[in-house]
């Protein structure tokens, strides 16, 4: 009998822990979709609830965590830490069962709707996300940062995908090449030397005596270029420090100096002629990774792994020619 009891009292707790978790479930999906809308209004939307719906299902699980998760401002909800950390703990098994449940209803998952929160420089994005997302569906929402700032808010479910040169070392993210950057030694016309430089020997003759302009002044891959391809240190002269790629080739356009720059911000000022290659340097520089960073669970969100996949698509690049006019460097770097 007692073990008979103790079956009876099994089946008749099962329908409760379903409920139980079912409820709980609810609160969390709508809380994701809140933390990743920023408004009550725009989660609710996505959910398919209404408002009032929204905001009750959130103050039941402020009530259930005992804190405050987000602070309503004129432009909607900021999460607090509280909610930051909840987020960290349930954005990955509860995509999976968004997953799951919309296998079960024959239908994409409806987190595709959502947009998504996309980071990297904005140097990247102008040049490289932009023209994949003109013709396509996906909705983005994005941020600008350094590789390391953009892997923190990705570890914290602050945003979806960032695009970084620096591979995550925490083992929660996942990371996936989607091309590499390449680098150049460019100029203004009126910089260029003549005749043009033919030999390294030239190079590292001329190049101390050019002003320098950069993104910073650190200057990671210039001072490895000049040590081991010129076989020297340093020692061109500083004349701005400008932590935007923009505005550095901008300040090479208008000859305030020289600068080695990713190829992929030089193509249109290449091919217009306000900027020219001085030597082949894109051999001679190692290329560095890009790779597309998400959680785990992120990586399986239909948009994510639609925005990542453009990403990794090659784009048929403009016709570029490098190099000024008569250099026998012309067109080495498209």
């Amino acid at each position: 009998m007692v073990g008979r009891a103790a079956e009876i009292s099994k089946e008749d707790s099962a329908p409760s822990v379903i409920r139980l978790l079912m409820a709980y479930a609810e609160l969390l999906r709508t809380f994701l979709a809140i933390y990743r809308a920023g408004s009550l209004t725009d989660a609710a939307y996505h959910r398919g609830i209404s408002q009032p719906a929204a905001s009750q299902h959130l103050a039941a699980l402020e009530r259930t965590v005992g804190a405050r998760l987000f602070v309503r401002g004129p432009a909607g909800v900021t999460p607090t830490q509280q909610a930051r950390e909840l987020y960290a703990q349930v954005t990955e098994p509860l995509d999976a069962l968004e997953a799951v449940i919309a296998g079960l209803r024959g239908r994409a998952a409806t987190s595709a709707a959502v947009p998504v929160r996309f980071g990297s420089s904005p140097e990247y994005f102008s040049t490289e996300v932009l023209p994949r997302l003109a013709g396509s569906t996906i909705a983005v929402s994005a941020v600008f940062g350094t590789d390391t700032e953009l892997l923190a808010l990705v570890q914290h479910g602050e945003i979806d995908v960032a695009v970084t040169s620096m591979s995550p070392s925490r083992r929660s993210l996942r990371a996936v090449a989607v091309g590499s950057k390449r680098f150049a030694l460019v100029a203004a016309p009126a910089l260029a030397p003549h005749p043009p430089l033919e030999t390294v020997h030239q190079l590292s003759e001329w190049l101390p005596r050019q002003p320098w302009v950069s993104y910073s002044l650190e200057l990671p891959v210039t001072r490895r270029f000049w040590q081991a391809v010129l076989d020297r240190p340093f020692s061109a002269k500083p004349r701005l420090v400008a932590p935007d790629l923009r505005a550095v080739l901008y300040a090479v356009e208008l000859a305030i100096g020289v600068s080695i720059l990713p190829t992929f911000v030089c193509a249109e000022p290449f091919a217009a002629g306000r900027v020219v290659e001085l030597f082949p340097v894109g051999d001679l520089i190692e290329a560095e990774p890009w790779f597309a960073c998400t959680r785990l669970g992120e990586a399986q969100s239909p948009a994510v792994k639609t925005l990542v996949r453009a990403l990794a698509t090659s784009a048929a690049p403009p016709a570029v020619t490098c190099g000024s006019p008569g250099s026998p460097h012309a067109g080495m770097i498209a």
